[in-house]
């Protein structure tokens, strides 16, 4: 802006001096107009050419600093824009990126989805084949309850093969699975399935057909309960393995809840009718709290027969030591008499003031001078019975030859 200033009073200043040429050349023209004319017209022309070429130069300088600021301005906006587009840009980026891992995992989760139904499907297609043999296949229904009792046993924190065992598939006397303790202690278990009749029941559409197969879903199970107690399981396997102790009851495992749930709401007596057969009813919620209460009497029958053996420990204890009181008392007794006996045989020997006892008559062969000896001819020891003339107990010394045998 600076040099475009410059050029425009440049050309200002040009048509002023020009302004004021031309009325000196008009008065000098009055003067000498013929004269003049010419020059004028001759300086016109040159002002002219000035001027064009001042106007030139003005173009090309004003083109330059144009071009100049137009380039700084473009890059002063460029860098402007750059930092108010730059958040823009980062939130593009974002949102590029999140598109693509968005597609991704749509992409991965329309796999999953895939496989997912696909597993679904044959789950599904598995429970229906399933489901028709629970419903028509008796021994189907009884493999799938033994599978469950031995799935909660697990669950209940029993370890096969130790604390519980299964049935091996080769003994139909055999319960389907038998619970013990470290003492010896045995509970059988033995799964009952009864579900024909039930879904039968639950799939009826009218009241008689449902009332009619709910009262043949009762008699099932009072049937089920009925074969277990005629079983005797824990009888015969104590026979068999007499060593063990059995529960004189049978847990009777119901694998599913619904059906037991609805006969013992139709027939409350079920529960009775299996007390009295020394059955059990349990389910997969109720088999742990009876484990427990079983384990809890065995504990409690424990302890009882602890306090029974400490009690008879202690019974016996006592008659042990009045025996030997009485014992004692006696063998009191015989030394009180034994000392009895030894005063009367002393006083014969040597303690009689007046009798003549053993001991003076064997004083006297001493003052007699009768050799203390036996037979060998070694000197014997003197008992203190046998006095000397003075009266003193006679004490043989190494001087008067004591320490030798007392053999006759």
């Amino acid at each position: 802006m600076t040099v475009l200033a410059v050029v425009l009073a440049a050309v200002l200043a040009a048509a002023a001096a020009a302004a004021a040429m031309a009325a000196v050349f008009s008065n000098m023209a009055k003067a000498k107009d013929a004269a003049m004319r010419d020059f004028v017209a001759a300086k016109e022309q040159a002002l002219d050419r000035a001027v064009e070429s001042l106007r030139g130069q003005f173009a090309v300088l004003a083109a330059r600093q144009l071009k100049e600021q137009g380039g700084d301005l473009a890059r002063m906006n460029k860098e402007q824009l750059d930092i108010m587009l730059a958040p823009l840009k980062e939130q593009v980026r974002t949102l590029q990126e999140s598109t693509r891992k968005a597609e991704s995992e749509r992409a991965s989760l329309g796999r999953s989805m895939a496989e997912s139904v696909g597993a679904i499907g044959a789950i599904a297609n598995g429970l229906a084949k399933t489901a028709s043999a629970l419903s028509s296949d008796v021994r189907v229904q009884g493999r799938k309850g033994e599978d469950i009792l031995a799935e909660k046993l697990r669950q209940a924190g029993l370890e096969e093969n130790v604390s519980f065992f299964l049935q091996d598939g080769t003994d139909s006397e055999r319960p389907d699975a038998q619970v013990c303790d470290t003492e010896n202690r045995w509970l059988v278990i033995d799964s009952k399935v009864s579900l024909t009749a039930y879904l039968e029941y639950a799939e009826a559409g009218n009241e008689e057909t449902k009332k009619a197969r709910l009262a043949a879903h009762v008699a099932s199970v009072r049937q089920k309960i009925d074969q277990l107690a005629r079983r005797k399981y824990p009888a015969a396997l104590a026979v068999r393995h007499p060593e063990r102790n059995y529960l004189p009851v049978t847990a009777m495992f119901v694998p599913y809840e619904a059906p037991l749930a609805e006969a013992l709401k139709a027939d409350g007596s079920l529960w009775q009718f299996a007390a009295q057969n020394n059955v059990v009813l349990v389910t997969p919620l109720t088999l742990l709290a009876f484990l427990r209460l079983v384990y809890l009497a065995w504990q409690h029958e424990k302890e009882d027969r602890n306090r029974q053996d400490i009690a008879n420990a202690a019974r016996e204890l006592l008659a042990r030591m009045n025996g030997f009181l009485l014992a004692f008392e006696k063998i009191g007794k015989s030394l009180e008499s034994l000392q009895e006996t030894y005063d009367a045989a002393k006083g014969v020997l040597v303690d009689s003031p007046r009798a003549h006892t053993i001991a003076k008559a064997a004083n006297r062969l001493v003052e007699l001078n009768v050799r203390f000896e036996n037979r060998k001819g070694r000197r014997l020891e003197k008992a203190h019975a046998i006095r000397r003339d003075d009266g003193i107990i006679a004490e043989e010394t190494p001087e008067n030859g004591g320490g030798g045998g007392a053999e006759a």
